[in-house]
């Protein structure tokens, strides 16, 4: 441990902030793990469960989406913040409170829903000043909470407010914070079509199919870090993944994985991910100490903890010799993989987990640089992939499943900046397919989504050259991008 905090101290690469973090985490490792049974370890140790690095003793949330248009109804006794009154004030109010707000980062992985917060008090100044606070409050964000997943959201419906975002974002041209658009059949076209303009250029914003968020987790729901859909007042403890790859190398045949080794190891990652809950709220008490649960601001009922996969795409090219997105035998294994998973966590016990109606959330999206040759969730592997239709049809059949977390990204020619029409279709019918998140960009763009959060190919190139940047997520982005994102399938419209 010593050696560890004695190289972190005379790191040249890091900043003051980042010193502190990193001794942080190797003061919260240096304790013993949590009590878990040897078959889970043993899963642990040949990497079959991933634990996401999130430490041995959890002592905070891994995400945290504060009710942030509460917030503004009441303010805060503790932070000493009254009621606002305009946009001055709002504004002024939401930099406070984010400096407050934990997450497994360091930094809040949600900043809210900001059209509802704000659109209140879009009478309250004249256009230039709500332009110039907006901008302020966007710039602050990027230069105070130097993360890439931190993420607003805005939509389904039209706001001043959400134009103004999407607008200002496509103007600086920073990758903090991700910006996410919610669609349904009240967001306007022009609306999707001025977030499809912004998108080709800077991958901001997303798309969220409003209605199948909804179906799962009400109205009152918020996507945050990579992609993951959790309830607004709630968020999750934790995030637990099983490496199907890993398990099917384990199996002696598939009816062996389907049927024996999937179950064993979902009851691991139940039992891995519950030790961890039981730690964070009963001998930790975030809960009672917090004054954001003490003011309202988030209740321990509206959390949850999300179970997921990765590796999908190998797991089934093992048993089947073919690749999803290719073969419909393969493609049938892919979904019968995921049913079945999904059925499994769900009747795993679950524990403080009433954010998801006491059952485990179900997830497909985070991926870690140290993924080698393991493809993120259920995604394609990068330059496999089939025609943009083919790969909408795969993923309307999958997603359904993961009501916590899963996501489309899908790189198109230049050319699409001609085509915004075709490219509105291409969005919708996306959604009206069934796809949960849906993530578009040009060949040409200067960012690259790596999961839910992005990078600058140029920060890419400093932080190879050896130059410290601000943004932590750039490290992770770099090393991520040597697992062949970059060969991803450009698309036509």
């Amino acid at each position: 441990m010593m050696n560890s905090i004695e190289q972190i101290l005379h790191s040249m690469d890091m900043q003051y902030h980042e010193k502190r973090a990193n001794m942080a985490r190797v003061a919260e490792d240096s304790l013993p793990p949590l009590k878990i049974s040897d078959e889970t370890k043993l899963y642990l140790d040949k990497k079959i469960l991933c634990d996401m690095n999130e430490g041995t003793r959890p002592y905070r949330p891994r995400y945290v989406l504060p009710d942030y248009v509460k917030f503004m109804k009441q303010g805060s006794e503790y932070l000493d913040i009254e009621p606002p009154k305009d946009l001055y004030e709002a504004v002024n109010a939401l930099m406070i409170l984010y400096r407050y707000v934990p997450s497994i980062t360091g930094y809040p992985v949600y900043v809210g829903q900001i059209d509802d917060v704000l659109e209140p008090f879009m009478n309250t100044v004249s256009e230039k000043e709500a332009y110039n606070l907006i901008k302020m409050l966007l710039i602050n964000i990027d230069r105070n909470l130097p993360d890439a997943f931190v993420h607003m959201n805005i939509g389904p419906k039209d706001t001043k407010v959400g134009r103004l975002v999407i607008q200002i974002e496509r103007e600086l041209r920073k990758t903090i914070p991700n910006v996410t658009l919610k669609c349904s059949e009240e967001t306007p076209d022009d609306l999707i079509k001025y977030g499809i303009e912004s998108a080709l250029e800077n991958i901001k914003p997303y798309f969220v199919n409003h209605k199948l968020m909804t179906s799962d987790l009400g109205e009152d729901y918020g996507v945050v870090s990579c992609y993951n859909s959790l309830r607004i007042g709630g968020g999750a403890h934790t995030l637990t993944r099983l490496n199907l790859k890993a398990l099917a190398q384990e199996s002696e045949s598939y009816d062996d994985f389907i049927n024996n080794q999937l179950p064993k190891a979902v009851k691991a990652l139940g039992e891995l991910t519950n030790a961890r809950i039981k730690y964070l709220v009963e001998d930790v008490k975030f809960f009672e100490s917090s004054f954001l649960a003490k003011e309202g601001l988030i209740d321990l009922n509206k959390f949850t903890s999300m179970l997921g996969i990765y590796g999908t795409f190998e797991c089934v090219e093992i048993f089947t010799g073919k690749q999803m997105g290719h073969d419909e035998h393969a493609n049938d294994i892919a979904e019968e993989i995921c049913k079945v998973f999904a059925k499994l966590v769900k009747s795993e016990e679950a524990v403080y987990c009433g954010g998801t109606n006491g059952e485990h959330g179900v997830h497909a999206q985070g991926g870690l640089e140290s993924d080698i040759d393991t493809t993120p969730a259920v995604r394609i592997k990068y330059g496999c992939e089939p025609s943009i239709f083919d790969n909408i049809n795969l993923s309307s059949r999958l997603h359904k499943y993961f009501n916590t977390g899963c996501s489309d990204i899908y790189l198109f020619d230049e050319t699409a900046k001609n085509n915004i029409d075709g490219m509105l279709k291409v969005v919708k019918g996306a959604i009206d397919s069934g796809i949960r998140v849906l993530s578009i960009n040009s060949d040409s763009s200067e960012f690259v989504r790596i999961t839910g959060y992005l990078v600058k190919k140029s920060d890419v190139k400093k932080f190879n050259d050896g130059e410290s940047l601000r943004e932590d997520s750039v490290v992770l982005g770099a090393l991520t991008m040597k697992n062949g994102i970059e060969e991803r399938k450009v698309r036509n419209v």
